[in-house]
């Protein structure tokens, strides 16, 4: 069963969503426009950091490989749960309040971080930064649908969707270089004094009595949105098939993330500040790739992203897999970059769903179902893949590369399973 098929999920989210958001204003769409991206940038190069940071942190605290799967993966265990809550609030609170908590909070454990005197402590500051930022994503879904109309918000989301990539390009290219000239210490500190300025940015993000008053004065012509409980959006099969679809392809992403700079490292023996210079390269093109998505899918029937999820998902896993086999430098970020670039469409596509297929009363819950499955991923991934890693040093990297690339293929097959044909291929800029 679709969301359409449900009594409680109307068909045509277009009915019910473009009214409120037509009617504020292009300078403060801009303005918001501006207000998330620069927040989402910020909140990616917190995250990514941590990827190529802990190769000194664990030579100075003597963490073994599983430590680190552990400290890689601490963040997205409380960032998995607090999707769900997070996404409640932004629907019953609105978007700014929960964007600016978010940013504070994340923030100040964020610099805590380079106060860590131990394993434990690490583990304790990480898991506190997931719950920071974990209602972060939904409220940013909640902002999007408040502000802008329906036929953009596909291109609107990938270009948040997109600061993932942007964000960690530049964390990547400048980490290496505040460790080595700084220490990981201050550099987490310096983190999380630019994400307190960001915070003070997100005022400008539409209250939730400004969003009130701008839908009042269409209220006439609107059709009465229905409530949805979470039950009954629990119930959706295409939410969990979209969620389980995540999953996988996330199994992939981020494992590559947490663990690539620490591969490179090993098996290519290039130092920190090349490494961070060659993790911005895929990086960069994911943004670019992630915004051709986001417009090509605005423009495309709703049917069709069925097929870019699974498209997506297996060309990841085949690029991935070739990655231990490449002989050349060169040839191993190419296919880095591939490998990206395909999961492009698969994360475009995915966060676009809430906004294009579901009430704009449901972005934010329906957005934080969803990313709990690939967040829950990213709990588990860098975990198995260095207790792979660390039980046997020399085949253990094949070991992980077999169950990340296996990940994707789950994700293939069961997006295969995703039907967008109820809505009866209505092109997604109506």
């Amino acid at each position: 069963m679709t969301p359409s098929a449900s009594p409680s999920l109307p068909a045509d989210p277009a009915a019910h969503s473009s009214a409120s958001s037509h009617s504020v204003s292009r300078r403060r769409q801009f303005v918001v426009l501006g207000a998330l991206f620069a927040a989402w940038s910020v909140a990616y190069t917190d995250r990514v950091v941590i990827g190529t940071a802990i190769i000194p942190i664990s030579h100075e605290l003597g963490l073994s490989d599983a430590a680190k799967g552990y400290v890689l993966g601490a963040f997205y265990a409380t960032y998995a749960l607090m999707q769900l809550g997070g996404g409640w609030l932004a629907d019953r609170l609105g978007a700014r309040r929960v964007l600016v908590g978010c940013l504070a909070l994340w923030s100040l454990f964020t610099a805590l971080t380079g106060a860590a005197w131990s394993l434990a402590s690490l583990l304790a500051f990480r898991l506190l930064f997931g719950v920071g930022e974990g209602s972060f994503a939904p409220a940013s879904s909640s902002a999007i649908v408040e502000t802008f109309p329906l036929r953009v918000r596909a291109r609107v989301q990938a270009l948040m969707c997109s600061t993932v990539f942007l964000g960690g390009a530049v964390g990547a290219a400048a980490v290496g270089w505040t460790i080595s000239r700084f220490g990981w210490r201050q550099t987490f500190v310096l983190l999380g004094l630019l994400g307190a300025c960001v915070a003070v940015v997100l005022l400008v993000v539409p209250g939730r009595r400004a969003a009130t008053q701008d839908q009042a004065a269409l209220a006439e012509a609107a059709t009465p949105e229905p409530h949805v409980r979470w039950r009954e959006l629990a119930r959706t099969p295409l939410v969990w098939r979209v969620a389980l679809t995540w999953f996988g392809a996330c199994l992939l992403a981020l494992g590559l993330q947490a663990w690539l700079p620490t591969w490179i490292m090993r098996t290519r023996g290039i130092d920190i500040v090349h490494i961070g210079l060659i993790s911005a390269v895929p990086l960069l093109a994911s943004f670019i790739g992630t915004n051709f998505a986001g417009h090509f899918i605005d423009r495309s029937p709703l049917t069709r992203l069925r097929w870019l999820l699974a498209g997506g998902a297996l060309a990841s896993a085949g690029f991935a897999a070739l990655m231990p086999f490449v002989a050349s430098l060169p040839a191993l970020i190419a296919c880095w970059t591939l490998c990206m670039l395909a999961f492009d469409l698969v994360y475009a596509s995915v966060f676009a769903i809430p906004l294009k297929c579901f009430p704009a009363s449901t972005a934010g819950r329906t957005t934080g179902l969803i990313n709990f499955a690939g967040q829950l991923a990213g709990a588990i991934s860098p975990v198995v893949v260095g207790r792979l890693v660390g039980g046997a040093p020399g085949s253990g990297w094949l070991g992980a590369f077999a169950f990340l690339t296996g990940g994707a293929l789950l994700a293939f097959v069961i997006a295969l399973g995703c039907d967008f044909r109820a809505r009866g291929g209505a092109r997604s800029t109506a």
